[in-house]
């Protein structure tokens, strides 16, 4: 195995055995190299993903085709709230954001917690680890998100040795891209992640300036 694979598998081994290990999957491919590590591991795996519907955005039809093929459960989650969704996800953040992609990672986080998921494995931070960036704006989000619906979010690609491989920036993530063809996933393409909708970024700071006036009267 590679030495990413053998990172990756080392920081998913303390996960608990004998139960299915719930993953946050989704129509790219970092969640489902964790999804398979995990069956190489001996372990079950079931997993999880927002269905949205919205054209353009939902990756239902991919996710589903891909769980299909290397036959692993998956449960979707229905949802239709983003714009329901998001005085709660701003209230938690405290954050304006431009694209109403991060709200889903409120939504899902609800629904974990609603079906008492305690523990969900993803593979968030993956770019941003192979970019080397030090800042990101969607992964803090997504962490909050988490916190505060008391779901604990397992983060493979932030474990120290996984880090340590990734020393050069590399956003077309070639060695993850190279375990996931040994693994036998099927090369999909990395595109942006954007909920439709124009004036988000002003929408949301106003609404944030509106909230945080209501929070502190006076």
């Amino acid at each position: 195995m590679s030495p990413l694979g053998q990172a990756l598998f080392s920081a998913l081994s303390p996960l608990r055995a004998g139960v299915p290990v719930p993953v946050a999957v989704s129509g790219g491919l970092d969640s489902w190299v964790l999804a398979l590590l995990l069956r190489q591991m001996g372990r079950d795996v079931a997993g999880y993903t927002l269905v949205s519907r919205v054209e353009g955005y939902c990756e239902w039809e991919r996710t589903r085709a891909i769980a299909a093929h290397f036959d692993i459960p998956i449960h979707p989650i229905e949802v239709s709230g983003f714009e329901t969704a998001l005085p709660r996800f701003l209230t938690i953040t405290r954050t304006p954001i431009y694209n109403l992609h991060p709200v889903s990672k409120l939504l899902l986080a609800e629904a974990l917690a609603a079906r008492g998921i305690a523990q969900i494995v993803t593979g968030d931070a993956a770019d941003q680890v192979f970019r080397c960036e030090t800042e990101c704006d969607l992964l803090p989000l997504t962490q909050a998100c988490f916190r505060h619906c008391r779901v604990e979010l397992v983060t493979p690609f932030l474990a120290p040795a996984v880090r340590a491989l990734c020393t050069t920036p590399d956003p077309d993530k070639r060695p993850l891209r190279e375990l996931a063809a040994a693994l036998g996933i099927p090369a999909i393409p990395k595109s942006p992640t954007y909920y439709p909708g124009a004036n988000i970024l002003a929408r949301t700071t106003q609404m944030l300036e509106a909230l945080q006036c209501v929070a502190s009267p006076g």
